[in-house]
Parts: C-alpha cells; structure tokens; sequence
C-alpha cells in the first residue's frame, strides 16, 4: 500500500470527537465546516427534490434558529 507523502497528519479531522478550539477565529472556522458539512448531500441524507446545497443551508438555519 502507497503511503502519500504529502498527508498531514496533526490536521483537523472534524469527526475525532476533539473540542472545539478556544481561540475565536478557529471555533468560527470550525462550526463552519460543520455547517457545510451537514448541508451536503450523502446517500443517507441526499438533496430533498429540487433543492440545492444553498437551499438546504437556508433550511437548516431556519431549522436550528426555530429549536432554540
């Protein structure tokens, strides 16, 4: 097996279970990312019809926004 040498391996993996970052600016970067991430499209959660990634991530917001 071919190891890439060019993998960093101290990198975020936002699935590792670490806290989040006290510095402000990496804590916003971070929630970001996490926010993308649950509005992409997978196969257990794809698109709904005719909505795009922008659509799902207004839907979302207006989701999480709502619950609190």
């Amino acid at each position: 097996m071919s190891v890439d040498p060019n993998i960093d391996y101290t990198s975020h993996d936002p699935e590792d279970g670490a806290q989040a970052s006290q510095d402000p600016a990496i804590q916003e970067a971070q929630e970001l990312e996490a926010t993308m991430r649950r509005a992409l499209a997978t196969k257990e959660d794809p698109l709904r019809d005719d909505e795009s990634t922008s659509e799902r991530l207004r839907r979302l917001a207006g989701e999480n926004g709502s619950s609190q």
